[in-house]
């Protein structure tokens, strides 16, 4: 697999075109706006020739590198072509001349300034291909760090992103939701919708707007505006977290309120997109607008205020985007919702089923096909989980005419996964979005393990991969275990049905995620050395699942009395500490502060239990 994503038509020819130190990138009849893709080429051949090209506009000569575009091409396609005497990449317009300079950085990338010759014709299969970052459940990546990801997306042909907005925007009026946090400001998202542009990706805007509104509805300004009463009272938990903080729809200002919320945020991004979220409105016509629910049923609430939120961008010329599984559970409400809505119809499994999609498209539905990174609630993504359900969510978007895909990173319970560690579901995406056809697992992480990493092996992404799913106790039963107070309950977290019994399993997990990190520090001479960072953020991540599989076999064995090897309390509270402080020095070199505490609350509270000392 030479390329990611493949080009669709490849012809290898005969011969080779050599990068010299007269060769010239030559921009014939481009937009202004191709001098930055020219210049990503030059940095291309810079890292894998040696050479300094120079960049030109005018006539190109034989030897040199031609960028141009021919608007007679197929919308969206590009073509490239390696020939002894000169390269051509042709685009039908900006973007995708963009796309054909980068198919050509990855072959540079491949030969160096020898290349081999070949004819490449290629288009995307979806014209939206997306990813979405969760920016407000424990994690705001620094702006440096989010122009990262930007470089990134662009490299492998996302032209679409999101930030996952609750309360992280500095909002001028809402101090008391944001005051802990380090909210991302408008001059940042200003920046970086400009930086995406210029890379022809579409920074669409994204605020949650019904459900999941914990930390702005559980202040003591916005609690009226709130579903269930008295909840600025209930003291912060993860799991209340996640499972409440709906918009009381029957109070007077909270339409208002919404609207205001999104009008003061969507000026600062150029797309005329904007996804409500609405989803999990978990406490919808269970508090304060239960009269109201009893009376006209909570999926008539639920549909009016998604339709009137509609409705109001419809009409400023703003295609509103909303996570659609309601309308699947409800199709006999989904002509209430305007036309010119898209829906965003996700599911995680890695056999994910076609119905949710097949039924939306019959209903005549605009959709996007969500899958997603698998990086939630663990330390070390579930990379064959995420491969599988990016394939088959990719095929069902394909086979029932979705127009796009958005590939999911979500932050529950803290965002506690390295960013580096979501890289190669970032790429299945990237695969799949393009070319259905994909590549096989092997494939595919060949070609990460050495367009992404340098290495031509192919064992650090089986190294890496290996490392995944060998979390036993994870940060999800952490999390639960340690903020809930009911015995029995605790009890059902240590022998989760759905999970793997701690005490059977977990000897054999820690064991498997030592010979992983073993396998690393193989694989590391292969790699390129300005990838090698992410092996101190692998080891730490990996170092956080050993630890949390030691606590469950520390639980098993003081809570229910099994016999199961284990390291005394303090020992393990001390070295969760020690790890803790690495964890935190990682953090920092690519987010911000944001609401890591809550992590830390979380740790303390495992180093206290460890000592006998929590309460």
């Amino acid at each position: 697999m030479d390329f990611l994503p493949m080009p669709h038509h490849i012809a290898y020819g005969e011969g080779i075109f050599r990068v010299g130190i007269d060769t010239k990138i030559v921009l014939e009849g481009t937009e202004p706006s191709a001098l930055l893709y020219a210049k990503l080429l030059q940095e291309a051949a810079a890292d894998f020739t040696g050479l300094q090209l120079e960049i030109l506009r005018g006539s190109a000569r034989p030897g040199d590198i031609v960028l141009t575009v021919n608007n007679s091409l197929p919308q969206g396609s590009y073509t490239l072509s390696v020939k002894p005497e000169s390269i051509t990449v042709t685009g039908a317009g900006d973007e995708a001349l963009l796309n054909g300079v980068m198919t050509l950085r990855q072959w540079m990338q491949r030969h160096g300034a020898l290349l081999p010759a070949l004819e490449i014709e290629d288009a995307p299969d979806l014209a939206h291909r997306g990813y979405y970052l969760d920016c407000s459940r424990g994690r705001v990546p620094t702006l440096a760090m989010l122009k990262r990801y930007a470089d990134l997306l662009c490299q492998y042909k996302i032209n679409e992103w999101q930030l996952y907005i609750e309360h992280t925007y500095l909002f001028r009026d809402l101090s008391e939701a944001w005051r802990e946090d380090t909210p991302l400001t408008a001059e940042e998202i200003m920046e970086l919708d400009a930086y995406c542009a210029a890379r022809h990706i579409e920074l669409v805007p994204s605020l949650s707007s019904f459900g999941h509104m914990y930390q702005i509805l559980s202040t003591k300004t916005c609690a009226g505006l709130c579903e269930l009463p008295d909840s600025e009272k209930v003291p912060f938990s993860y799991t209340y977290w996640g499972e409440h903080h709906t918009v009381n729809v029957s109070h007077p200002d909270a339409m208002p309120f919404i609207k205001r919320l999104i009008g003061e945020y969507m000026p600062h991004f150029r797309s005329k997109k904007f996804n409500i979220c609405c989803d999990e409105t978990f406490d919808l016509g269970k508090g304060r607008s239960k009269p109201l629910a009893d009376a006209e049923g909570a999926q008539t609430l639920y549909v009016r205020h998604v339709a009137e939120l509609c409705r109001w961008l419809l009409n400023q010329g703003v295609t509103p985007m909303f996570w659609g599984d309601i309308m699947w559970r409800h199709p006999e409400t989904y002509a209430d919702i305007p036309e010119g809505t898209i829906c965003l119809n996700w599911g995680y499994l890695p056999n994910q089923r076609e119905n949710e999609i097949r039924d939306l498209a019959a209903m005549g539905a605009v959709q996007y096909a969500c899958p997603g990174v698998c990086t939630w609630n663990r330390w070390i993504p579930l990379f064959e989980n995420s491969y599988n359900n990016i394939k088959n969510m990719c095929r069902h978007a394909h086979k029932y005419g979705a127009i796009g895909l958005l590939n999911t990173d979500w932050g529950d319970y803290g965002h506690i996964c390295h960013p580096f560690l979501s890289l190669p579901g970032i790429l299945y995406g990237a695969a799949f979005a393009w070319n259905a056809s994909g590549a096989a697992w092997d494939e595919v992480n060949d070609a990460i393990s050495f367009l992404a990493y340098g290495d031509r092996t192919g064992d650090f992404m089986r190294a890496m991969a290996a490392l995944s799913d060998h979390e036993i106790f994870n940060w999800f039963h952490m999390v639960r275990w340690i903020e809930e107070k009911d015995p029995e309950k605790r009890r059902l977290i240590l022998h989760d049905e759905n999970e793997k019994d701690v005490a059977q399993h977990a000897p054999a997990a820690i064991e498997a995620l030592e010979k992983g990190l073993e396998a690393l520090d193989a694989a590391a001479p292969h790699m390129d050395k300005a990838m090698r960072p992410v092996l101190q953020a692998l080891h730490i991540q990996a170092r956080g699942a050993i630890l949390c599989n030691e606590i469950g076999l520390y639980v098993a064995a003081h809570e229910e009395g099994q016999d199961v090897p284990h390291r005394q309390g303090p020992d393990l509270a001390a070295a969760l500490e020690n790890w803790f402080r690495l964890y935190m020095n990682a953090w920092r070199t690519v987010s911000k502060e944001s609401a890591v505490h809550r992590v830390r609350s979380v740790v303390c509270a495992w180093a206290d239990y460890l000592r006998g000392r929590f309460a």
